[in-house]
C-alpha cells in the first residue's frame, strides 16, 4: 500500500511538474500609418502582426498612431490592408522588453499591384565592429567573453557578420563608459 501510495504521489508531483508555465520573452511595436501622397495620417487602420506562431491584429487610432504591445519576441509579416491593396513588410524584429518604431506608408496608386511589398528599415543608431576586443571580468571564475557574445544577449542588438548593430529611438540612449555613444536617430555613427 505504502508503494502503491508513493508511486501515484510521485507520479502526480512529476505530472505538475512537466507542466509548468514557462515565460515568454515579450516586445513591443509602435509607430504611425500615413499616405505616401499627401503624408495623411490613415486613421483606424488595422496593421497584423503574423507568423508561423502567432497572428496578433491592432487598430491605429484617429491620428494614426498604432501600439503593439506584449508580442511574443520573433520576426514578424506586418501588413495592412488599404485601398483594396495589401501593403505589408517581412521580417519585421520583436525584441525582447523593447520597443521598436516601425511607421507604415501606404499608397492611393491604383496602379499597384494587390500586394505591395514595403522595404523594412529598421532604426540604425550605431555600428561597431567587435573583432579583437575582449570583455574580461576581475572576479574569479569569471571567463573572458568577446564584446560580440556580450552584446548580442541584450535586446535591441544585433550581431551580424562582425558588426554590432544598436537599435533605439530618440527615447533610448546607451553609454559606454558614461558617454553616449548614439547617434540622433536620423543619423548612424560608427564606433
Amino acid at each position: 500500500m505504502k508503494t502503491f501510495f508513493l508511486t501515484i504521489t510521485t507520479s502526480i508531483f512529476f505530472l505538475f511538474a512537466a507542466n509548468t508555465a514557462k515565460a515568454i520573452s515579450m516586445g513591443g511595436v509602435v509607430g504611425k500609418v500615413f499616405q505616401k501622397e499627401n503624408m495623411k495620417s490613415v486613421a483606424y487602420a488595422e496593421i497584423t502582426f503574423e507568423n508561423n506562431m502567432d497572428k496578433i491584429t491592432v487598430t491605429a487610432n484617429e491620428y494614426g498612431y498604432y501600439y503593439a504591445d506584449h508580442l511574443p519576441t520573433g520576426k514578424y509579416q506586418m501588413r495592412i490592408a488599404y485601398n483594396d491593396r495589401t501593403f505589408f513588410m517581412n521580417k519585421v524584429r520583436v525584441y525582447d522588453s523593447y520597443t521598436s518604431e516601425i511607421n507604415f506608408m501606404v499608397s492611393n496608386n491604383e496602379n499597384l499591384p494587390v500586394n505591395v511589398e514595403l522595404e523594412m528599415k529598421e532604426n540604425l543608431m550605431s555600428s561597431v565592429s567587435s573583432t579583437d576586443i575582449k570583455v574580461t571580468e576581475n572576479a574569479p571564475g569569471n571567463t573572458t567573453r568577446s564584446l560580440s557574445e556580450t552584446l548580442s544577449m541584450q535586446s535591441g542588438v544585433d550581431v551580424e557578420n562582425g558588426k554590432v548593430i544598436v537599435k533605439g529611438s530618440n527615447q533610448v540612449k546607451f553609454f559606454v563608459d558614461g558617454t553616449q555613444v548614439m547617434a540622433p536617430v536620423s543619423l548612424s555613427k560608427g564606433w
